[in-house]
């Protein structure tokens, strides 16, 4: 993986492939990996793409820098304030081919998590088969707080994750520790810094001895006893179209654009007791 990392170009995802195993860099560390349209567009090209290469048998999924992805790019996030409900719509429809693009692989996939996973990102990582994730990462679903819902995700979530503990994280918007998504089931790994790598290549020996066709018929199954999230594509994605034109969708990002709270969001006064 560090190979990898050092061959990247400025690209805005990073493409390897050796021995099997597909690589594929979210390379923008300077805005935190963030998933811009154009960042999903090609993200979901390349998924398409080794999902058809009879030789792949893994795929990565990492962030190049300190972290993983914070999630939507602020450009992207200002333009879909401009946007009716039909153009959420469409937009909405993107991010969920990106999803199903890496869900469907017919191989198994793995997320390298590092630093932040925000919103999307922890779509992705849901997506994936395996997340290794390293100590101090940070997983949030932030949407609630901005008037929104992550409704395109959520359909990945739910397949890795209590509805109970779900039910929480997306009514709060609260930071998950690494600690307690491995405890509800999105983290399958944590380790330090300096052993991810070699968990990673563990990880992947370990996958490269199964029997691909094996491998492509659980995933398959999977899908037919669980929730499908390509069949729940349309309501999702019509669920968030609603949220980013509502008003409380539309303060919620002005307010955030502004550097400031909305409405919303008030505090306990300090002499508040439950009895």
């Amino acid at each position: 993986m560090t190979e990898h990392v050092t061959q990247l170009k400025k690209v805005p995802v990073g493409v390897g492939h050796d021995d099997f195993v597909a690589v594929l860099t979210l390379n923008r560390p300077d805005v935190a990996n963030a998933l811009s349209a154009s960042v999903i567009t090609e993200l979901t090209t390349h998924l398409q793409c080794v999902a058809t290469d009879p030789h792949c048998r893994a795929l990565v999924l990492r962030g190049n820098g300190k972290h993983f992805s914070a999630g939507a790019d602020l450009g992207w996030m200002k333009e879909a304030t401009q946007l009716d409900y039909d153009g959420n719509v469409r937009d909405a429809d993107k991010l969920i081919g990106l999803f199903e693009s890496l869900a469907n692989l017919p191989f198994p996939s793995l997320a390298c998590v590092q630093g932040s996973a925000y919103g999307g990102a922890v779509g992705l990582a849901a997506a994936c088969d395996i997340v290794v994730a390293v100590e101090g990462a940070r997983f949030c679903l932030s949407e609630v707080k901005l008037g929104l819902i992550p409704a395109v995700i959520l359909p990945y979530l739910v397949r890795k994750v209590a509805p109970g503990t779900l039910r929480y994280w997306a009514v709060t918007g609260r930071l998950i520790a690494t600690s307690e998504a491995l405890a509800a089931g999105l983290v399958q790994r944590v380790v330090a810094a300096s052993e991810r790598d070699q968990a990673v290549i563990e990880e992947l020996n370990s996958l490269l001895q199964a029997a691909p066709e094996a491998q492509a018929a659980v995933k398959q199954l999977l899908r037919e006893v669980i929730a499908d999230g390509a069949k729940q594509g349309p309501y999702t994605a019509a669920a968030i179209a609603e949220a980013r034109v509502s008003p409380s969708g539309r303060a919620g990002l002005a307010a955030f654009f502004a550097k400031s709270s909305p409405s919303w969001a008030i505090q306990l006064a300090p002499n508040w007791r439950l009895d």
